[in-house]
């Protein structure tokens, strides 16, 4: 947490240059501050998964009872891991073995039900760094820290699977949680106080994985591009799997699914989209190779 100790720091040499004037100690403090901003840009630090976890049942006491609460899990904590330290807390609790909301039957029953999966935190950047040009090693510790809202995404298919193509028909089910404060606090989980949900067409779909890719193709190249001595192992991993995918066709299935005469006839009012996810593609076709010539992977 280098961030919030400059910030401490910041105060604390206000005292010591004008209060206290203490050069020594402002001096020593200066260095460690210096180290922190050093810190923040080299060093690669472990992101805490995050958890939504559901109390079901009158069997709970009242301050968990039908409450759904988001936990910051512990650094390289599985889900499985922190299932097994949940549950030894109520051992008479029975796992659900669904995310989807539970019926009132579980909710008025006597009993102990725990629903717990993985949650993704919303990125929410603080004023000064939007709009500008901020390093992905600043932006980096804002993806976990500081956060209030968090998402679950659920495939759902509607319509006839086409076995040649999944994506065609792979719709997404999107539910986003709000918690009372901001994540890590005081306490390391804090109780959801509102939920939404809609829906992601496929091809609204194909557009957010298309981005995501992107983005992360271009922050690990300017990782690279600012320290040389950075293994080149994931970075290759990650081209290797864009010039030649292995698995599901890569990108080739979105210009089958959403490019063909049929499918732009009948959505017409998403051809705004499909240009914007020829974009990204392009982006793409021409971005990782030239990337993967360049570091030789």
């Amino acid at each position: 947490m280098w961030e919030e100790a400059i910030i401490l720091g910041k105060e604390l040499a206000e005292q010591y240059e004008n209060e206290m004037f203490d050069f020594e100690q402002l001096s020593a403090l200066l260095r460690k501050q210096a180290q922190f901003y050093e810190n923040i840009v080299k060093v690669i630090r472990p992101k805490p998964d995050y958890f939504a976890v559901g109390y079901y049942g009158l069997g709970f006491p009242s301050f968990l009872r039908n409450k759904m609460f988001i936990y910051r899990g512990k650094e390289y904590e599985r889900r499985e891991d922190f299932e097994a330290r949940l549950l030894t807390q109520f051992p008479n609790a029975e796992k659900m073995k669904t995310t989807t909301p539970p019926s009132e039957d579980i909710r008025g029953s006597s009993g102990q039900y725990i629903q717990c999966f993985t949650v993704k935190p919303i990125l929410e950047l603080p004023p000064k760094f939007q709009n500008k040009p901020v390093s992905e090693q600043i932006v980096s510790f804002y993806t976990v820290n500081e956060v209030q809202k968090f998402q679950y995404s659920r495939p759902v298919r509607k319509g006839e699977k086409d076995p040649d193509n999944e994506f065609a028909n792979m719709w997404i089910e999107r539910t986003t949680y709000v918690t009372a404060y901001k994540l890590p606090g005081i306490l390391r989980w804090f109780e959801v106080l509102s939920v939404s949900a809609e829906e992601i067409s496929p091809l609204e779909n194909a557009m957010e994985t298309m981005q995501l890719t992107n983005e992360k193709i271009n922050n690990m190249v300017q990782r690279h591009l600012n320290d040389s001595s950075l293994p080149i192992n994931p970075l290759s991993m990650l081209l290797n799997g864009i010039v030649d995918p292995a698995v599901m066709g890569g990108f080739a299935n979105y210009e089958k699914a959403f490019f063909t005469e049929k499918y732009i006839q009948e959505h017409s009012n998403d051809q705004e989209k499909i240009e914007k996810l020829k974009d990204l593609i392009a982006w793409q076709v021409e971005a990782a190779p030239i990337a993967y010539l360049a570091y030789g992977v």
